[in-house]
């Protein structure tokens, strides 16, 4: 029975240090094209959770991106 506790909360451990990825900022999004469009197809995909800091980041790097290329400065 030890053995079975010991073993599961290895293995959760292990689990749970997989996830443990970098977590970018918008302006990271921002200054890197390639990131971006990484994390943004990551998400769409469903590579990673849609709600997760990294795809709520990206997002919001693309909708900046969006505004400043169709503002009009005339």
């Amino acid at each position: 029975m030890n053995k079975l506790v010991i073993l599961t909360v290895l293995l959760g451990a292990f689990t749970l240090s997989g996830c443990n990825e970098k977590t970018y900022t918008v302006s990271d999004f921002k200054n890197n094209k390639e990131l971006l469009d990484e994390y943004r197809q990551k998400c769409k995909n469903g590579e990673i959770d849609g709600n997760s800091l990294n795809c709520e980041n990206s997002h919001k790097a693309l909708m900046s991106q969006n505004r400043i290329d169709n503002a009009s400065w005339n």
